[in-house]
């Protein structure tokens, strides 16, 4: 692992920093940064800001020339043990957006792109604040009203997230990464899957753009054997870990990841159409499809499509990319990776160790895992990656 060339950690702008000996920042496609870190206090800190609820919480470090700064609230405490001269506790936190869009309620009617629907409620939940910015990657195609019953921020935003795609008809997200220092991102998984971390490489005055790559490395190995010089290189992995292939088959088929014969029911018309199967299954599904007259002015629900033939289709592929789930552990860190983007795997220059299983991926999560080490932090990532088959 490469340490990092600085860390800070403040509570109150309090540093803390010396009293950490480990933190982890974990991202995700499906939703906001978090995380915890472990504190050995000598000083009684802990009862300095235990008092004062939602601390916020100030991380900054630099790694490999790269200055990354979040900022987040505290959301509680964890295992604190008592000793005669210290305590050593887990403090955890959240975003700046996360808190917002879970205190904050919804109580207004929107009408729009769905993207645009996400837009203007995010920025009700969270103002116009600077740490909590919003950048939207894809544009979706299907619109229409939604009329938010007075519910938190974070379920009105997931019920227009869960029926959204784009114009390729594949499924949006909203998430954060650590590298955004605090912003959030809508993107569809095309977008995802055509967004590649790239390598920039110098050669004389030409520069060369290819697609990152994560490479399995074993201690010692030489670059004969392996091509790599020593374990230290940026982006190696001590080992790949298939988390799931097809995990749960049976239940998934019964439960339609892989399509149903479709029956709509339409209430405003008494009438009933069926489809002919999408996709690969005779399992039979009755929806109830939204009335077309809901609106006046031809305006329909932004949640329309949601048990359409097409919209079962492209929630089912949100679920199904998930079916083939790989773990790359303990990367050497690569600076502003993230989730959402594309990322090549090679398991092995070995013929003994290549796998049917290298192919390109998108970054579903990654745990930033600062653990001190020798008096310093030594930086690692675990890599989580997804494909669709």
């Amino acid at each position: 692992m490469i340490n990092l060339q600085n860390l800070k950690v403040n509570i109150w702008n309090a540093d803390i920093s010396p009293m950490v000996t480990s933190l982890t920042m974990f991202e995700t496609i499906k939703g906001n940064v978090r995380g915890s870190m472990t504190v050995k206090d000598g000083v009684n800190f802990m009862d300095t800001f235990m008092v004062k609820y939602q601390a916020p919480v100030n991380i900054e470090w630099q790694y490999m020339g790269y200055l990354f700064t979040n900022k987040f609230f505290t959301d509680g405490m964890q295992k604190i043990e008592l000793d005669k001269v210290s305590k050593t506790y887990t403090i955890h936190f959240i975003s700046y957006a996360t808190l917002n869009e879970t205190v904050k309620r919804v109580n207004q009617t929107y009408s729009g792109r769905a993207d645009e629907i996400i837009r203007d409620i995010f920025r009700f939940a969270n103002g116009t604040y600077k740490q909590a910015p919003l950048r939207i990657d894809s544009k979706c195609e299907n619109k229409g009203r939604y009329i938010v019953p007075n519910i938190k921020a974070s379920s009105a935003l997931r019920n227009v997230l869960n029926s959204s795609y784009d114009t390729e008809k594949t499924p949006m997200c909203l998430y954060q990464r650590v590298c955004d220092n605090g912003g959030t991102r809508l993107s569809s998984l095309d977008f995802m899957d055509k967004n590649k971390f790239m390598r920039i490489e110098y050669l004389g005055l030409t520069e060369n753009h290819t697609t990152m790559s994560l490479r399995a490395s074993t201690a010692g190995a030489s670059p004969d054997s392996d091509g790599l010089s020593n374990t230290e290189t940026v982006g190696t992995v001590g080992k790949f870990i298939i988390e799931e292939h097809h995990k749960d088959y049976a239940s998934k088929l019964a439960s339609g990841y892989y399509g149903h014969k479709v029956t709509h029911v339409k209430l405003d018309e008494t009438a009933t159409e069926n489809f002919p199967k999408a996709e690969a299954t005779e399992i039979p599904l009755t929806v109830y499809k939204l009335p077309d007259k809901m609106y006046d002015n031809g305006v329909v629900s932004i949640f329309d499509m949601a048990h359409s033939v097409e919209g079962i289709g492209i929630s089912n592929m949100k679920r199904k990319i998930f079916n083939t789930r790989i773990t790359a552990a303990g990367v050497i860190a690569i600076p502003g990776l993230g989730c959402g983007y594309s990322i090549a795997i090679e398991s092995g220059e070995s013929n003994l160790n290549y796998s049917k299983m290298d192919s390109n991926y998108i970054i579903s999560d990654i745990h930033h895992k600062f653990n001190m080490r020798d008096g310093e932090f030594a930086y690692s990532q675990d890599v989580g990656l997804i494909r669709d088959e």
